[in-house]
């Protein structure tokens, strides 16, 4: 088995949920995944993470930024041709929970809610989360508690 195999089988997982957390949608989530892995494979330039994973979600954040910036541009349409097929993974999607807590995650400007992502799905070090945001180790921590904070608040039903 090659690295990249090895790499992507143990952290896709983790990268799916971070991206789905970030987005909300499931097939952009996908998207987010396999496009963070290829452009990691391909990269000349050596990871200047702590963690593979802090860099793969470090890819999937900047792929999520662009694809968000392109989508401000356009009008949305409506699906009309919906997969009447429920597989496994879309019944759990389904769920009353899960669909409360992506939606609250949206609430969160996305600094903070990619900061609480990382740092709450798969433990990626503080100090992998300030760089992927460009800040410093300090306001990582911060960004974290406070987006705790207004995610309970928010799924209890106060406003933060």
């Amino acid at each position: 088995m090659s690295q990249i195999q090895a790499i992507y089988q143990q952290h896709a997982k983790s990268v799916f949920r971070f991206a789905l957390g970030l987005c909300g949608d499931r097939h952009l989530a996908n998207d987010l995944v396999a496009e963070s892995f290829v452009r990691a494979m391909l990269s000349s330039t050596p990871i200047e993470m702590e963690t593979v994973l802090g860099y793969l979600c470090t890819i999937a954040r900047r792929l999520y930024l662009k694809e968000w910036h392109r989508q401000q541009r356009h009008l949305a349409l409506e699906d009309i041709h919906e997969d009447p097929a429920c597989g496994p993974e879309q019944q759990a999607m389904d769920s009353q929970s899960l669909q409360l807590t992506l939606a609250a995650l949206q609430t969160l400007p996305e600094v903070d809610r990619t900061a609480l992502l990382m740092r709450a799905q798969d433990q990626v070090p503080y100090e992998d989360i300030a760089r992927a945001l460009g800040i410093s180790l300090a306001s990582a921590k911060v960004k974290v508690s406070r987006a705790r904070i207004k995610l309970s608040l928010t799924l209890k039903g106060n406003t933060p």
